[in-house]
């Protein structure tokens, strides 16, 4: 057996746990494995050696895993990198719980009509969506379309089996699927990936491949056969039949072009398609990882010590993620849909910290009670890790993660107090920054205490351009030298990639955060970072689910909720727009500094003028530290752009703050504003403004609606080249196939 068929049970690169084989083919062997960076279970397909030897292929691997990074859709299993370790090659992608279209078909021979219908709307919804991106899947055949739990339809290996060929002739797919153009040698089209959904829909309603033989006959027959047929014998609708004809037709000019026109087609006068899809998973198909929800800690309390047991929660979730066969969630509430056989941790504050460990049949298996002191943080959560082991009764060996390099009693408790007043409320940051300061005092070597100084310093900043300069330095400063005295540390990560994110590079600030969720994959500000960095380069699905994951976590973070409540609003979800902001309200959560120009953008997208008449007599409601309040409320309800337009313009052009992602959102709200106007030529201006001074807000920049009359102009596409670009080396360096080298330059510049 070749070696790529015997990793179960290893380790790959220091990152990924090899679970158990789930399969093999051509181009290698897939593992279910565990991802110990990004805690997240992963199908890891290590390439056959022969192929992992061939630069050529190794080359067109590279491309093709990050062309089909640009494919985000719910019926497309994501692609996330491409990989060298241990001297074998491999790529990393969603891991899709369920049974292939190829094992479906084995136990049920012939399809219902509903169900196949239902297969392939799927299946050209994802096409879709990857066609609108210029990615041509080229090899869609039974095993790469996944039936998941939900049910959920999911197309795989994009990209990947297209690398499979015979690279002289380039005939990249599989030949019973492939259309005949394809099989000529030929560059493939979306019309391509039609021709090889209809052969499926051929195949699942009949229950006969539509081409069959030796390679050979196959490809011969795919320039003789002209159209599948369906028999008229059969029980299939004529209307349905005359769609798989179309679908195959072997001439190009007579096929159905799109995926889109082919979906059309399918549901036009078509039965239901919302078939009950309940795909049978097979005994070998179980891994024996356990799962344990931990929950946040909760005041017993007005006075307790929560920032104590946030402290303690957090090094508790890096200790038992360290646990190869433990999985580990966070949540806030009870999920709806638990995870079945999941035990579950509360922790409940006072003076002491109460940890209680529930079996999945909700018995209390373990409860301890704990001193909350701030010199004894490490050691209550290894108390508290050891009691939730034994009340789960794993039987694995711990692995004790590194521990960083201890303060004193005092200005650890004055740490966890700054963390905790700088993660909620932007408004006193200056409080967390005087608190720092005595911490260091206390304790001047400790590369967390300098660490969280850059973070808060470059925070202060960005809301304070007078003062943004001097900052600015600071920040940089105490980032260098959280990195030389703690390069694992993931603080140091966070507050360098703050820094770039702010006054450097977006790729390389993305490159910092990578590291940083490397170091601490339960830490919920590595969360945060990863997933406002996705949400504006315009990957929502992950964005999101980052997001999530970091309110999971620490659900304090509660400005996230301004950034999906945002991405909501751009996708014009009012609903869950409207849900998320009632949430906010619940918690009295206030930031006037953020919530007042965000109060007026959504209001604006949403066409709410009303809503925005009340901005201009709420006392509260003043933005002038960020944009001049009183003319920019006179544009949208006065219609006084022309009268201070060269008012705003000038505001944006003649910026004295150092921090470019400041001067880049102040541009974003003086476009809307010229947008909202229909000034395309003004709009197109401040935009390529934003971009010079680092925009990388894709999303914005192709949903925000007043941007719409700047996006029908010529101008516009270069521009957005240079964004999309820019969202591309995000992702690259977030999930690419390589780690950030050393520091960057931004953060080990000179102070002047």
């Amino acid at each position: 057996m070749r070696r790529e068929s015997q990793l179960a049970g290893r380790t790959l690169g220091n990152r990924y746990d090899i679970l158990e084989l789930i399969g093999t083919g051509g181009m290698g062997a897939v593992y279910r494995a565990r991802d110990r960076e990004l805690d997240e279970l992963v199908a890891l397909k290590v390439i056959r050696s022969e192929l992992a030897d061939d630069d050529a292929i190794i080359e067109r691997f590279r491309r093709e895993v990050k062309l089909a990074r640009r494919v985000t859709h719910r019926n497309v299993a994501r692609t996330f990198e491409l990989g060298h370790a241990d001297g074998l090659m491999f790529c990393t992608m969603e891991l899709v719980e369920g049974e292939s279209l190829t094992r479906r078909m084995r136990r049920l021979p012939r399809l219902s009509v509903a169900e196949t219908v239902a297969i392939a709307c799927a299946l050209c919804d994802a096409l879709t969506a990857a066609h609108a991106v210029d990615v041509i899947h080229r090899d869609i055949k039974p095993d790469n379309v996944l039936i998941a739990r939900g049910p959920r339809i999911v197309l795989a290996d994009f990209g990947i089996a297209a690398v499979g060929v015979d690279v002289r002739r380039d005939l990249s797919g599989t030949p019973a699927y492939m259309a005949p153009e394809q099989a000529r040698g030929e560059p493939a089209t979306p019309a391509a990936d039609v021709y090889a959904v209809g052969v499926l829909l051929f195949e699942m309603l009949t229950g006969t491949p539509g081409f069959a033989g030796d390679v050979t006959q196959i490809l011969a027959a795919k320039q003789d056969v002209e159209r599948l047929a369906i028999p008229s014998t059969s029980s299939v609708d004529r209307d349905l039949a005359d769609v798989i004809a179309e679908a195959t037709a072997r001439d190009l000019a007579r096929r159905i072009s799109t995926a889109a026109e082919l979906r059309a087609r399918l549901t036009r006068g078509a039965p239901a398609i919302e078939a009950a899809l309940q795909p049978q998973m097979t005994a070998g198909e179980h891994v024996d990882v356990r799962t344990v929800i931990v929950r946040p800690p909760q005041a017993e309390h007005p006075t307790a010590p929560l920032y104590l047991a946030d402290a303690v929660y957090e090094r508790l979730l890096r200790g038992l993620g360290n646990w190869p066969q433990l999985r580990v969630l966070a949540r806030v509430e009870d999920d709806p849909h638990p995870v079945p056989g999941a035990a579950s941790v509360t922790l409940s504050a006072s003076d002491v910290l109460t940890v209680s460990v529930l079996s999945s049949e909700g018995h209390e298996t373990v409860r301890v009670r704990i001193p909350l002191a701030a010199d004894q943080i490490d050691a209550v959560a290894k108390t508290a890790t050891n009691a939730i082991v034994a009340g789960i009764d794993l039987a694995v060996r711990a692995t004790t993660p590194p521990r960083p390099a201890d303060a004193g009693t005092e200005a650890l408790d004055l740490l966890l107090q700054a963390r905790y007043i700088g993660q909620r409320d932007i408004s006193i940051i200056a409080n967390a920054s005087a608190i720092l300061e005595r911490a260091r005092a206390l304790a001047p070597d400790d590369p967390r205490i300098i660490a969280n100084l850059a973070i808060v310093q470059v925070r202060r900043a960005f809301f304070a351009p007078d003062l943004s300069t001097e900052l600015i330095e600071q920040s940089r400063a105490h980032a260098r030298a959280a990195l030389a005295a703690g390069p694992r540390l993931a603080e140091s990560h966070l507050a360098a990639g703050h820094l770039e994110l702010n006054v450097g590079e977006a790729s390389v600030a993305a490159g910092h955060y990578r590291i940083a969720i490397a170091c601490a994959p339960h830490l919920a500000e590595t969360h945060e970072s990863l997933g406002r960095m996705l949400l504006e380069a315009g990957f929502l699905e992950q964005a999101l689910a980052r997001l999530e994951e970091a309110l999971a976590i620490s659900p304090g973070l509660l400005a996230i909720r301004w950034d999906i409540a945002r991405a909501y609003a751009l996708e014009q979800r009012w609903v869950d727009h409207d849900r998320v902001l009632g949430e906010l309200n619940s918690m009295k959560f206030g930031r006037p500094v953020r919530s007042a120009p965000l109060r007026l953008r959504f209001a604006m997208w949403r066409g709410d003028l009303a809503s925005i008449a009340e901005l201009r007599v709420d006392p509260g409601a003043n933005f002038d530290a960020i944009l001049p309040t009183a003319p920019t409320l006179a544009v949208y309800l006065d219609g006084a752009w022309p009268l201070h337009r060269d008012l705003l313009v000038g505001h944006v052009l003649s910026s004295t703050s150092s921090v470019r992602r400041r001067r880049a959102l102040v541009a974003q709200l003086v476009a809307e504003a010229a947008g909202f106007a229909n000034d395309a030529d003004s709009c197109l201006t401040i935009i390529a403004y934003a971009i010079d001074n680092g925009l990388f807000d894709l999303h914005w920049l192709d949903r925000c609606p007043p941007l719409a009359c700047a996006r029908a102009t010529a101008g516009f596409a270069p521009l957005r080249a240079r964004v999309q670009a820019r969202a591309d080396a995000i992702l690259d360096a977030l999930y690419g196939d390589h780690a950030l080298a050393g520091t960057s330059d931004t953060v080990a510049a000179s102070v002047p």
